[in-house]
């Protein structure tokens, strides 16, 4: 009898203590990034944890889907989109936890199969008929970057009046992400995709050849990031956001983003 005080005290002190998994793990953090990032932000990452003590758990995809799973309450720290449009959306829902940065920027081009089975060896064969091209969703940063590429080039340099109204009759596919583009073009399942400059990794590169926009009709993509007001980690989501800014850059550089 002369035990139960003790048990009783040890039996409070327990329920008293934190349950495992209720709360973030300080030494973690969540990333929710453009799929045209997972190269350079997957090697960018031991860095930072090394540095830091903190690891990093990506999530990549289309940033519009990324946006979308944000607004509907998906726990993640970081945000990290290809184009101002979805930043934005964010910003007006009152889900950022501050102003967000521009860390970098990206380039699109044309890529064809090897094979090249419909022939296409510059920009305007895009619009010729029967050519098979593959973009991503019109939703997608690249996709609306290429849409809008189309239209500029339209009865400009030689390029038809209607050329983006024939792309887009050619189109057969519309991908989530970029990476869904350069994977079927890779396979053949395409005549020619729109995808950003770093996405042709060494590996796409062995089964693609690459066609560059005309001076001045693509638009560069901009890449923004920001702390989620929601953010489980906001220190280590802080810490990430000024290491991308900073200390980061070469990662992109090494793969081909531009300068922001």
């Amino acid at each position: 009898m002369k035990r139960l005080p003790f048990l009783a005290v040890s039996l409070a002190l327990a329920l008293l203590a934190p349950i495992p998994g209720t709360a973030a793990d300080p030494g973690k953090i969540t990333v929710f990034a453009a799929a045209s990032l997972r190269e350079a932000f997957d090697a960018a990452a031991p860095d930072f944890s090394k540095q830091t003590g903190i690891a990093v758990t990506f999530s990549y995809g289309g940033s519009d889907t990324l946006a979308v799973q944000i607004s509907q309450g998906a726990p993640a720290d970081v945000f990290a989109s290809a184009n101002e449009k979805q930043m934005k959306k964010l910003a007006d829902a009152g889900l950022l936890a501050g102003e967000a940065s521009t860390f970098a920027h990206n380039r699109l081009v044309v890529i064809v199969s090897k094979t090249n089975p419909g022939n296409v060896k510059a920009v305007a064969d895009l619009g010729r008929p029967g050519v098979k091209v593959v973009l991503a969703a019109a939703s997608v940063p690249v996709g609306s970057y290429a849409r809008a590429a189309f239209a500029k080039a339209s009865g400009q340099n030689g390029f038809p009046v209607d050329f983006g109204a024939a792309v887009e009759k050619n189109v057969i596919s519309n991908e989530l992400d970029v990476k869904a583009v350069a994977t079927k073009i890779a396979l053949g399942e395409g005549d020619a995709g729109v995808v950003y400059v770093t996405d042709v990794t060494p590996t796409v590169a062995t089964d693609v050849n690459v066609i560059a926009f005309p001076p001045g009709v693509a638009p560069d993509a901009t890449y923004p990031i920001a702390v989620l007001k929601a953010a489980p980690n906001a220190t280590g989501a802080q810490a990430f956001v000024a290491f991308i800014l900073h200390a980061g850059q070469p990662y992109l550089k090494a793969r081909g983003f531009l300068e922001p």
